[in-house]
This record gives C-alpha cells, sequence and structure tokens, in this order.
C-alpha cells in the first residue's frame, strides 16, 4: 500500500472501511455497534409478532402480515412497505447484523431461520428462495493469527456475496464470502459454497462443487 492509500484508508469511518471490504473495527466502533443494535430490535419485533388466525378469503397477506409487523422488514432493510408486501417473504425467525447491507434485485422466499451476516453487500437476485436454516456469510476474520491476537483492535474483514436470478438454495446451505452464485442455480442441502459458480448448474458437497449442467431456461415473456 503506498503512502497515499494508507492516508486515504485511516481517513475512512469504520462503516466505510466495511463496506469497501477493507479491515475494520467491527466490535467496538460505535456507529457500527448502534447498526447492530438498530436491526436487533427490528428483527425481534417481526419473530416475536404473534401468529395471525386464520381467515378465509384474506389470501397470504395474513400469514406474513399485517402492515404492523411488515413495517419492521420495512424499516431493518430500509425499503417501501409496498415493497416488502408485494416481493420479500420471509419466515421467522430471521436474523442479519445491519440489514441496510441487504440487496434485495426483486421477489424472494426466505424459509425458517435464515442468518445472513451482511457486513458486505449481500445480494439476492429475483425469484430466489431459500430453504430453512440458511446462512450466509459475508462477514469473516483474517488468517493471520497476529491480527485476530489482538481483541482490543476488533478488527473483522468482510467480503461481498452475490446471489443471481431464479437460484433455489436448499436447507441448512452456508454460503461464504466472497461468493458469486449465478443464475439458474440450484444449491443442494447441505451445501457450503464459497466463490464462483456458474449459471445453470446443480451444486452440492463441502466444498461445493457442479454436480450437474442445466439447460438454460427459456426467456421470460
Amino acid at each position: 500500500m503506498s503512502q497515499d492509500e494508507e492516508i486515504a484508508q485511516k481517513a475512512l469511518t469504520e462503516r466505510q472501511k466495511m463496506e469497501r471490504c477493507l479491515p475494520y473495527d467491527g466490535v467496538f466502533d460505535e456507529e457500527l455497534m448502534e447498526g447492530r443494535l438498530r436491526a436487533r430490535k427490528y428483527m425481534k419485533a417481526y419473530n416475536d409478532y404473534p401468529p395471525a388466525t386464520f381467515q378465509p378469503g384474506v389470501g397470504l397477506s395474513q400469514f406474513f402480515g399485517p402492515d404492523e409487523r411488515l413495517q419492521n422488514l420495512a424499516e431493518l432493510f430500509g425499503l417501501p412497505l409496498e415493497r416488502i408486501r408485494r416481493d420479500i417473504f420471509i419466515e421467522p425467525p430471521f436474523y442479519c447484523d445491519y440489514g441496510t447491507q441487504i440487496e434485495f434485485k426483486g421477489s424472494c422466499y426466505i424459509n425458517y431461520g435464515a442468518t445472513i451476516l451482511d457486513a458486505a453487500k449481500v445480494t439476492i437476485g429475483t425469484r430466489a428462495a431459500f430453504g430453512p436454516g440458511v446462512h450466509i456469510y459475508s462477514a469473516s476474520h483474517s488468517v493471520n493469527v497476529i491480527e485476530r491476537r489482538d481483541l482490543t483492535s476488533g478488527i473483522a474483514r468482510s467480503h461481498p456475496v452475490t446471489i443471481g436470478d431464479d437460484v433455489w438454495v436448499g436447507g441448512h446451505v452456508t454460503i461464504i464470502g466472497p461468493c458469486n452464485i449465478g443464475n439458474g442455480v440450484t444449491v443442494a442441502a447441505g451445501a457450503v459454497v464459497k466463490g464462483d459458480v456458474p449459471d445453470n448448474v446443480v451444486v452440492g458437497g463441502n466444498p461445493a462443487r457442479i454436480l450437474k449442467h442445466l439447460e438454460p431456461p427459456p426467456p421470460l415473456e
């Protein structure tokens, strides 16, 4: 790193470092601490909301709503309530670090027990669907023992995760950044995925490998 680059990096806030995937203080920085506590408030309100009593003819809205409950997700992700109501279906309990680092490209369904550590950006494609217990880790630590040993520094690392359109992620899959999963991919239950996955394949195992190549789907009309 040049001297100019070092000076520029020191001028960044810890949040800016985190978002740019630079080493950052992920433990003691007060701005990031405030962001995590903010997320916990909205997650708890959403996860603990009492279930609705079934009403014939009301439809799916009674399953994830009412609006009072969905507003917690809108605040968590920084999205309009209408967008949550129309596109984003999340079974409780749901957990994340910040919420604001998760980008939903379109509609998606997330089953019970998902955990998304969104230190770096986590992008979820249109019509993506998650089985139960899916974990996505964009947060990490260095393999350098000296860096980890200095507990007073709180140094953490972040790596982006991108999940393409029309992706099916099976139950208890773990996705570790940096990771880029292409369009039309199926991830078999229990897989551990890191790195690049091309379009239209089935992957599985630990570490995940390509099990099958798929024909590309016809274009949407």
